[in-house]
């Protein structure tokens, strides 16, 4: 939905880029800076969703939110195909029940009404206290919208996708060992349901 760069086409230009397994994921290193109507189309896409998002890096081609995550920001990779084989092929799994996310895992926005179809991947930057002492630990998230955005950290539920009417949940994954210690977890923790 928001990626500029399959509007515009690849650059022909990829890096070498496998997932653990040695399994090759197609990648294509775009152009940067973006175009100049790229970063007025990113700051108008700011200010219509962002409003409490943090920029921490400004608008970039080189890379997307996959490649953000999975890359070192070195290259896009546009096939959410080529996601779920970094998924599986690196060993992450998807958080258990009662078992929180915490800085490094991974948030996966999908579409529930499209089959759980994956529309974006961000990176869990932080977890902040909720607005009652009671309340569950909040995930900040860090993202890369598209492939021309900037890096906005914002909190998990601020997304573009809710704004738009789509039916969208947050997956959190882990390539954490089951049973690891996790200090975010408090004694009685609950799943993290969000959307």
């Amino acid at each position: 939905m928001f990626e500029e760069a399959q509007l515009l086409g690849n650059t022909e230009r990829k890096i070498i880029l496998q997932t653990r397994l040695g399994n090759t994921i197609q990648n294509y290193v775009e152009v940067d800076p973006p175009p100049p109507h790229s970063c007025r189309i990113y700051r108008l896409f700011a200010n219509k969703y962002g409003g409490n998002w943090r920029e921490r890096k400004p608008p970039t081609g080189t890379y997307n939110c996959a490649g953000h995550v999975w890359a070192c920001r070195r290259t896009t990779i546009l096939d959410p195909a080529e996601w779920t084989k970094i998924l599986e092929d690196d060993g992450y799994r998807q958080l258990a029940d009662g078992e929180s996310p915490w800085p490094g895992d991974i948030a996966i926005y999908v579409d529930r009404d499209k089959d759980d179809e994956i529309l974006h991947v961000g990176r869990v930057y932080k977890m902040i206290d909720g607005l009652q002492p009671s309340s569950l630990r909040i995930p900040l998230v860090m993202s890369k919208w598209n492939s021309t955005s900037g890096e906005s950290v914002h909190q998990v539920h601020d997304d573009p996708y809710r704004k738009e009417g789509f039916n969208v949940r947050v997956k959190f994954y882990t390539d954490r060992p089951i049973g690891a210690a996790n200090h975010y977890d408090d004694p009685g923790s609950r799943t993290i349901e969000v959307g």
